[in-house]
């Protein structure tokens, strides 16, 4: 468009200026083509249209003043087709030599059939009048610039690209480096990640170790003072009776003796049992947890206390909340059972029927089991350090060891969980033991919140 602007300004509005015109607006067509992603096309188009049309406007020129023709107008647009050489080797990548071949060659006939063009169509060199002998000479002179560019051009792209696919290895093995070092990185993080989750559980394993030690010494503390104290008291006796065992008097105080010798032993033996007792809860927790029917397990520990049940008439009520299952060890379920209802049945209000009410709920992992009753209840604050201690008694007119509230502490705390009281004296005691309950499918039902407790609780078809 520039050149042809110039033109117009030095030669008016003739043919050859109206089709370079017509060119540059031709040579605008490329862009549409890459708009449509024809970019081969595009590239081809590019290069014919330059060669062809430079071709095309030198011929037609001649016809446009024949009379004022100059020498220059055979040179000028040969120069252009020179200048076309160079760009098979700039849009085309030496891999796609079925496109930059041909368009060499096009380029190379064009600047062969310059003259032999021209004279077809009656407007050669020496057709329009001039006369110059070594016109033909420069024929050679351009073919053999167009080789020398075209071997120049070659070559420079060959080593341009030979430098690019250099570039590409270099930047895939970069880029192949930079993936090993992130997936080393990704694994030393991940091996750093485990590290620190298996330090975390190491510590966390040293801490509940370190508790289970405490609290193994604790019991051995008071395993040590049960066996100085309470075995001390029957074996001292024992022996005394032995020495009270003489030959003088053998004969009378045989059969006294013998008896008194009898219960101390009897008191020795079951201390001894007691403890372990004791030591075998705190080696039961290793065994598998099952799934245990708390309804089951109450109708067994009615069963079992049934005679004391019917003889004082006492009233047993049941309520399951959201729980009916607890998946725990057995044998402890029913134990605490047993000695919370027993110990209830114990310590019964003479001034009242005896009322026993059983609750049990489920919260996430946790199931809660309230035995309550009306009966003589006690002091909590008075005897709270004292409550679930190995051999507490706080009732006198009844007979027992005071161990049941003890193992219900135990076993509670063995299970995961604890036990905790509330109590007045003259009105009763509620006992609320918590345990761990570790299903294989967490239930996800909503946990619905306590009952009134106003309103009493549901009386179970086997309440007596």
């Amino acid at each position: 468009m520039i050149i042809s602007i110039l033109s117009v300004i030095n030669f008016g509005w003739i043919v050859a200026v109206k089709l370079s015109w017509a060119s540059s607006l031709i040579f605008l067509l490329p862009i549409v083509f890459n708009k449509y992603g024809w970019a081969n096309a595009s590239r081809l188009f590019l290069i014919g249209s330059i060669n062809l049309g430079a071709l095309f406007i030198s011929i037609a020129d001649k016809f446009d003043a024949p009379l004022y023709m100059e020498e220059f107008q055979y040179f000028h647009l040969r120069a252009i087709l020179l200048g076309c050489t160079l760009l098979p080797f700039v849009l085309f990548d030496l891999e796609e030599k079925k496109y930059w071949i041909p368009a060499v060659l096009v380029n190379l006939l064009c600047l062969l059939l310059f003259d032999p063009a021209h004279a077809l169509f009656g407007v050669g060199y020496y057709q329009v009048g001039f006369t110059s002998p070594n016109y033909y000479f420069l024929n050679y002179i351009c073919i053999a610039s167009a080789l020398i560019l075209v071997a120049c051009s070659y070559f420079l792209k060959f080593s341009y690209e030979s430098i690019e696919r250099k570039k590409e290895k270099l930047i895939t093995s970069l880029n192949e480096a930079n993936e090993i070092i992130q997936k080393q990185r990704e694994l030393l993080a991940h091996e750093n990640n485990e590290l620190n989750l298996n330090l975390i559980a190491k510590n966390n394993q040293l801490i509940q170790t370190n508790e289970e030690l405490i609290q193994h010494n604790n019991d051995l503390q008071q395993f040590s003072y049960t066996v100085s104290h309470n075995l001390r008291g029957p074996v001292a006796s024992m022996i005394g009776l032995i020495d009270l065992l003489k030959p003088d008097d053998w004969e009378a105080d045989r059969a006294a003796i013998v008896q008194y010798i009898r219960k101390s032993v009897i008191s020795l033996d079951s201390t001894i049992t007691d403890l372990n007792t004791i030591i075998d809860i705190r080696n039961r927790v290793t065994r598998i947890r099952q799934a245990v029917d708390l309804n089951e397990e109450i109708d067994h520990v009615i069963g079992l206390l049934q005679k004391d049940l019917h003889d004082h008439q006492v009233q047993i009520e049941r309520e399951m909340i959201n729980v009916s299952i607890i998946y725990s060890i057995k044998p402890m379920i029913g134990s605490i059972l047993y000695n919370l209802v027993s110990n209830a049945i114990k310590y019964r209000s003479p001034d009242r029927n005896p009322l026993i009410q059983i609750r049990a709920r489920q919260k996430e992992d946790m199931v809660t089991i309230e035995v309550r009753d009306n009966g003589l209840g006690l002091d909590v604050h008075r005897f709270k350090d004292k409550i679930f201690g190995l051999y507490k008694r706080f009732h006198t007119h009844t007979d027992g060891k005071g161990i049941g509230l003890f193992l219900v502490k135990l076993q509670a705390e063995t299970l995961g969980g604890g036990v905790e009281i509330f109590s007045t004296p003259e009105r009763g005691t509620t006992f609320v033991v918590s345990l761990r309950s570790v299903a294989p499918e967490q239930d996800e039902k909503k946990i619905q919140p306590w009952p009134d407790t106003s309103n009493g609780f549901t009386q179970s078809k086997g309440a007596v």
